[in-house]
C-alpha cells in the first residue's frame, strides 16, 4: 500500500494552485497573499481590529454598520490610537478585492471558511462587505487561525493567502459534494446533509448527469490527484460550478451521506462503466426537523460570560449587558430569518 503525501494533497487543493486552470468553471475570486506582519497579527488570540477599520467605521461611506458599543463601554478613553496595529497595504488589497468582486464577497483562508466565527458579524453571515467584516471573521475563527498556524508546512511553500470569492446567494439544495477514488467519480451527496429538498428527487437523473459531464470533461484529466473531494453548485440544468477541492478521507473532509470505509471498499470492485452512474444518496422524503450545522457555531458561551461578568456587584446590571443583548437579539433575529427562508 502506497503512503499518502497529505501535504502534497493539501497543496493541490489550495485555490491558489487550481484557480487559473478552472477559472471558467468556478466563481470569480481574488487571492490576497498574507505578509509576515499580518500573519503574526492573525495568529494572536486577542481580537483587536487594525487602525484602518476605525477609519472605515467613522466614515460616512461605510457600507456596513458595525457596533461601536464595545469600544464605548470597555475601552480606555485615554487609549492612543497609535497603539492599534496598522496594515495599510494589506487592508487596501482586501478593500480593492472586495470592490473588484462587486462589493460583496465570501472569505476563506487557504483551506477553511470562518464558519465558526459568523456570530461575530452583525448580519451573522459570511458575506464580507468591507475590511472590518474580513478582519473580524479572520481573527475570531479557530479554523482560519489553524490554517495560519506557525507550524511549517510544505503545503504553504508559496506562503499564506486570504481568498475572496464573488458573493452568490446559493440555494443549499443546489450544492453537492463529490467523491473521487482512483480518478473515478464514485459518489455524490447533498452538501447540506441531512436536509431535505423536494426538487432533488425529481431532478435526480439530471443532477447526476450534469455533475458527471463536468467531471469527465473538465476535471478528471486536469486535476493532479487520484483521490480527492470536490464541491459543486448546480444553479440550473446543464450548468454546474466548481466550488472547491478538498483532501479525501477521514479527518480531512466530511463524508456526509457516506462512510469513507465503505467508499474505499466499493472502489476496489468498481468498474469503468460505473463511473457514469456514481451512487447518489439524498433524503427521498421530509423526515421532519434535522440538525442545523450552523447551531454548532452559535454565540460562544465564554464571550457571553465575559460580557455578563462585567458587573461590579451581584444583582446589578452588568456594564456590557446593553451590548450583549443587542448582539444576541441580532443573532436570534438573523437565525429566525434563515429558518423562515428555508
Amino acid at each position: 500500500m502506497l503512503l499518502r503525501n497529505i501535504e502534497l494533497e493539501k497543496a493541490a487543493c489550495m485555490l491558489v494552485n487550481w484557480y487559473d486552470q478552472f477559472r471558467k468553471n468556478t466563481i470569480k475570486a481574488q487571492i490576497v497573499p498574507v505578509p509576515d506582519d499580518v500573519l503574526e497579527y492573525l495568529r494572536q488570540d486577542l481580537v483587536i481590529l487594525p487602525k484602518e477599520c476605525s477609519v472605515l467605521s467613522s466614515s460616512d461611506t461605510s457600507k456596513t454598520k458595525h457596533f461601536n458599543t464595545y469600544n464605548d463601554e470597555f475601552s480606555d478613553d485615554d487609549e492612543d490610537e497609535e497603539e492599534l496595529p496598522a496594515f495599510p497595504e494589506f487592508s487596501k488589497k482586501l478593500s480593492d478585492s472586495i470592490e473588484k468582486l462587486g462589493g460583496s464577497a465570501f472569505l476563506k483562508s487557504d483551506w477553511h471558511s470562518p464558519k465558526d466565527a459568523q456570530w461575530i458579524t452583525l448580519g451573522q453571515s459570511l458575506k464580507v462587505k468591507d475590511i472590518t467584516d474580513a478582519y473580524q471573521l479572520l481573527k475570531a475563527s479557530s479554523f482560519c487561525k489553524e490554517d495560519f498556524g506557525e507550524r511549517s508546512s510544505p503545503a504553504n511553500g508559496g506562503g499564506f493567502h486570504v481568498v475572496l470569492k464573488k458573493w452568490c446567494d446559493i440555494h443549499p439544495g443546489s450544492e453537492f459534494r463529490c467523491f473521487v477514488k482512483g480518478r473515478s467519480l464514485v459518489a455524490i451527496s447533498p452538501r447540506h446533509w441531512p436536509s431535505y429538498h423536494e426538487h432533488i428527487a425529481t431532478e435526480r437523473n439530471d443532477i447526476v448527469s450534469d455533475i458527471v459531464s463536468l467531471f469527465k470533461e473538465k476535471i478528471k484529466e486536469a486535476f493532479p490527484l487520484k483521490d480527492y473531494v470536490f464541491d459543486v453548485y448546480r444553479p440550473a440544468k446543464d450548468h454546474v460550478v466548481i466550488m472547491d477541492f478538498n483532501v479525501y478521507g477521514k479527518g480531512h473532509s466530511d463524508s456526509l451521506a457516506f462512510d469513507y470505509d465503505q467508499l474505499d471498499a466499493d472502489a476496489v470492485t468498481a468498474t469503468i462503466e460505473e463511473e457514469d452512474v456514481p451512487e447518489f444518496r439524498y433524503l427521498p422524503e421530509d423526515c421532519g426537523i434535522q440538525p442545523n450545522p450552523r447551531n454548532n457555531y452559535g454565540f460562544p458561551q465564554d464571550v457571553l460570560e465575559m460580557f455578563q461578568g462585567a458587573s461590579g456587584a451581584a444583582g446589578q446590571p452588568a456594564e456590557g449587558d446593553g451590548l450583549i443583548h443587542r448582539l444576541m437579539d441580532e443573532w436570534n433575529l438573523q437565525t429566525n430569518g434563515d429558518d423562515d427562508d428555508e
